[in-house]
């Protein structure tokens, strides 16, 4: 019979024993996962676009196959699908049309105090 000394001795029991994950491992899931965020944001809209089109055509075949009930859950997806994109696109051009009249004062500005530095 082993008795409690002995198991203190041993250490904790290496089956129920969770590894511990080191903080560099932890830092490198991190910028894989905002690589992976990243990547997903630049092809945001063809996701957008390729999904609703899906929609669209399960739609079609549904109407076809008079599968009403499911060609209409289809259709409200794929308008909800495109809806999207165009108010993704509106925001987008919105938002570069921000950032580029950002960058033109800040061209200017400096302009201006490399005109009064002279």
């Amino acid at each position: 019979m082993t008795n409690i000394a002995d198991m203190e001795k041993i250490g904790p029991n290496p089956i129920l024993s969770i590894p511990s994950i080191s903080d560099s491992t932890k830092i490198e899931g991190l910028i894989y996962l905002l690589g992976f965020t990243i990547k997903v944001g630049k092809h945001f809209p063809i996701i957008i676009l390729s999904l609703a089109g899906l929609n669209l055509l399960l739609a079609a075949n549904d109407f076809l196959s008079n599968s009403i009930n499911f060609a209409i859950l289809n259709s409200m997806f794929a308008v909800g699908g495109f809806i999207s994109l165009v108010q993704l696109h509106q925001s987008r051009k919105a938002h570069s049309f921000e950032y580029h009249s950002n960058y033109n004062k800040i061209d200017k500005l400096s302009a201006v105090e490399i005109r009064e530095l002279k």
